[in-house]
């Protein structure tokens, strides 16, 4: 596992490479009358894309299979950043293994690098972070703790409640740079949360199967998605957040998860599939696989097909019946 340093160190050398790429460069006009927005993760760039409609020409970053906290950074998102007039991103420094390095290289004044914080600073960006309840907030930031974000966990993606939330951000921000199209802008907001709210409720209703059901995840990044789901999670096949797993601590989860009774084992799906199948084997816990964000898996390109996804993965694991 890549350490915190080890990524900033990352970053630096990505930089210097590709300083002498955008030499002269500077951000190009807006194409065709629309606005150009790079979305960091899959989930935004479709919400994105809902709202945007025809005004927007959306790009992402990050694909959707990998670790988020290990995005391979390339020279073409650089090139997109500096073009943008919008950068729509998670926050809560989730993304600060790429984004705060391709900002400072882009060089585009509408969204610069935010060192405070690990984001965006600027006009152009959009914080789908805002007004979020962030869960798990740390009491300390010692490297003995793992990896640990600062201002709390930032995958409030995997609650699909905080979709609207996310929506109605994106939706201001794109007003507030296009005003001209505000009341379009409104519009397809109000249309698309007629889809996804009436999805959630009943994502709701089907989740109620699983609260107070005990299970582990392999990382410490499903709180909002327990919020969500009413599951106890108790305990983490990682060590800590961002250390592997050591035969001692596999052994004790063992003993835990037997005594408490806990039968569902959460596997996100870019962790080792084979230590969740010998723990498995060992407690007779059922196994879901679910991502972290939309695109991760088959059939989730969109924020309601990875929600919906994900819930399904954990009612059939659960033996529940699915959606």
């Amino acid at each position: 596992m890549i350490t915190f340093k080890e990524k900033v160190m990352k970053n630096k050398i990505f930089r210097l490479a590709l300083i002498l790429l955008l030499a002269g460069w500077a951000p190009l006009a807006q194409a065709a009358g629309k606005l150009r927005v790079v979305a960091t993760v899959p989930d935004l760039v479709d919400i994105t894309r809902r709202i945007g409609a025809d005004l927007a020409e959306v790009q992402g970053l990050a694909r959707g299979p990998e670790d988020i906290h290990q995005v391979v950074m390339k020279p073409s998102f650089v090139t997109r950043l500096n073009k943008a007039d919008a950068v729509v991103y998670l926050g809560l420094s989730v993304e600060h293994s790429f984004l705060p390095g391709l900002l400072e290289v882009a060089r585009n004044p509408k969204a610069r690098r935010n060192a405070d914080t690990f984001g965006c600073l600027g006009p152009g960006c959009i914080d789908c972070s805002e007004g979020v309840n962030v869960m798990e907030k740390p009491e300390t930031l010692s490297r003995a703790e793992g990896e640990l974000h600062p201002q709390g966990n930032p995958h409030y993606n995997l609650d699909p409640q905080e979709g609207p939330r996310m929506a109605r951000l994106i939706a201001a921000g794109l007003a507030r740079l296009d005003p001209e199209h505000a009341a379009d802008y409104e519009r397809n907001l109000k249309a698309y949360l007629s889809e996804l709210e009436p999805r959630i409720a009943e994502w709701k209703r089907l989740a109620a199967a699983l609260h107070g059901f005990k299970a582990v995840s392999f990382h410490k990044d499903v709180a909002y998605l327990g919020r969500f789901t009413g599951i106890d999670f108790v305990d983490t096949v990682e060590l800590k957040p961002g250390i592997a797993p050591t035969p001692t601590h596999l052994e004790q989860l063992v003993k835990k998860m037997k005594g408490q009774g806990v039968k569902l084992i959460v596997r996100e799906q870019q962790y080792d599939a084979k230590v969740c199948e010998w723990l498995a084997e060992k407690t007779g816990a059922g196994i879901a696989v679910i991502g972290t964000m939309a695109n991760a898996l088959p059939d989730s390109e969109t924020f309601e097909k990875f929600s919906e996804r994900n819930l399904k993965a954990l009612l059939e694991a659960a033996g529940k019946r699915g959606p």
